[in-house]
């Protein structure tokens, strides 16, 4: 069985160069080690040699994977197994973006059939990447652009969705919850589905600045009950938008 790769992103309030530097350089001033560790919270962690390496305070080693591809400040990859061999790693790739005056942060999670349960490993990642991220995002800082940020949430069907589709499930008039909490916050332009492409739909978001883009960047991962059932995934993008017609 093929499984799908996990796809999390959040936007932070700082410039891609300095959202890069900040995941990659100083991972360990933010990384969640005495949730998200293999030596407890008086641990290090860092870029060492090409690999990530977390250090005990005793000065045992673990190295949680190596980099595969750098190109500073667009994207990295890197494999992927902390308290695990090498010969049992999955697969990171994060992407920043230029969005509004913040940076998009994308991490695509893929090789799970490295994993002895790789559907159990999916879910149990999709969860702690969002709580690793958001350690991330707090030590980005505050936001202090100004808006307004234009995003699309591109919505297709996910790993839950059934054989009769979307509109059917039991859990699709949760997305639509996700879109009248949108519209109650007054970032909601236009939504609905793709009539050509059945199962996948679009949503228009103005933020009216780069802190309320962080909110409905998150918030269309971790509070649509519809992706968070795996009936819909969705994907964050960021839209310039060169003209209006208001």
């Amino acid at each position: 069985m093929s499984i799908p790769p996990l796809r999390r992103q959040i936007v932070v309030a700082a410039p891609p160069d300095d959202a890069w530097r900040l995941f990659v350089d100083d991972i360990g001033r933010w990384w969640p080690l005495a949730s998200h560790g293999c030596f407890g919270a008086d641990a290090s962690l860092a870029r060492a040699g090409g690999q990530l390496v977390e250090t005990s305070p005793t000065g045992e080693r673990a190295v949680w994977g190596t980099i595969t591809e750098e190109r500073r400040p667009e994207r990295i990859a890197f494999t992927w197994h902390p308290g695990r061999g090498p010969e049992k790693a999955s697969a990171v790739l994060v992407e920043f973006t230029s969005c509004g005056d913040g940076t998009l942060v994308t991490l695509v999670h893929t090789g799970w059939e490295a994993h002895a349960d790789p559907v159990a490993a999916r879910a149990e990642y999709a969860v702690g990447w969002m709580a690793v991220l958001g350690h991330y995002a707090e030590a980005a800082g505050e936001a202090a652009g100004t808006g307004p940020v234009w995003l699309v949430l591109e919505h297709t069907a996910g790993p839950a969705a059934p054989a009769g589709g979307v509109f059917a499930s039991p859990d699709f008039p949760k997305h639509l919850d996700f879109l009248r909490a949108l519209a109650a916050d007054r970032a909601l332009v236009a939504g609905g589905p793709l009539p050509d492409d059945p199962g996948s739909g679009m949503t228009v978001v103005r933020a009216m600045d780069i802190a309320q883009a962080a909110r409905v960047a998150r918030a269309a991962q971790v509070d649509d009950g519809a992706v968070r059932a795996g009936l819909l995934d969705v994907r964050v993008r960021p839209w310039r938008v060169a003209m209006t017609g208001a």
